[in-house]
């Protein structure tokens, strides 16, 4: 199964996330709005979330399915000539806007050696993985690699999404869920004790 995922190509998307998110401090620094208005759209919304006190089992539910929308926008995005490698630059931008926004510049870089990026960062790049795959394919190009995926069908990376990255999320999304629950445990005893 995983061997359709040509890891050269899995390697080339991650750095073309890391191009954006090493991009991200400049355009939030230089205030680019085209380029920082969505992700601060995200920040303003992700924050009228979080004042909400959810239970575990809804933050959970809508934190996987966030990522999942996400990510199956980009496998989409390989319908598309060219698209998967603009959105997997602007997921990185995005990412990084967002998190340079949050931690307000400090450990900007650090912040990626986290549980909930371990599981997420691989998902997304298998996800750019399969969507270059087959817009490469589309386009003719296949002699990157020794295995031939021009004779696979957009359904069958569809299915490795379901079967691989989506384990993935449920993962990130679990550990999400438990540390945005602690963090608040945490953050009510403090109110208490104060």
């Amino acid at each position: 199964m995983f061997e359709i995922i040509n890891f050269k190509i899995f390697l080339f998307s991650a750095l073309l996330f890391f191009i954006g998110y090493a991009l991200a401090p400049t355009v939030y620094y230089k205030e680019i709005n085209w380029l920082v208005k969505y992700p601060m759209w995200i920040v303003n919304w992700l924050d009228s979330f979080a004042k909400k006190n959810w239970k575990p089992v809804f933050l959970f539910g809508f934190l996987f399915a966030l990522n999942t929308l996400s990510l199956m926008i980009d496998l989409l995005s390989a319908i598309v000539p060219v698209l998967p490698f603009i959105f997997a630059i602007w997921t990185g931008l995005n990412i990084g806007i967002v998190t340079y926004h949050t931690l307000e510049g400090h450990y900007y870089f650090t912040a990626l050696f986290n549980p909930v990026a371990f599981f997420e960062l691989p998902a997304a790049f298998i996800t750019f993985a399969m969507a270059f795959q087959y817009n490469l394919s589309n386009l003719g190009i296949t002699s990157i690699s020794k295995v031939t995926w021009q004779d696979i069908s957009f359904q069958r990376y569809l299915f490795l999404f379901l079967v691989i990255v989506l384990p993935i999320l449920l993962m990130a999304g679990i550990i999400e869920t438990y540390l945005i629950h602690i963090s608040r445990d945490m953050g009510d005893g403090t109110d208490k004790d104060a």
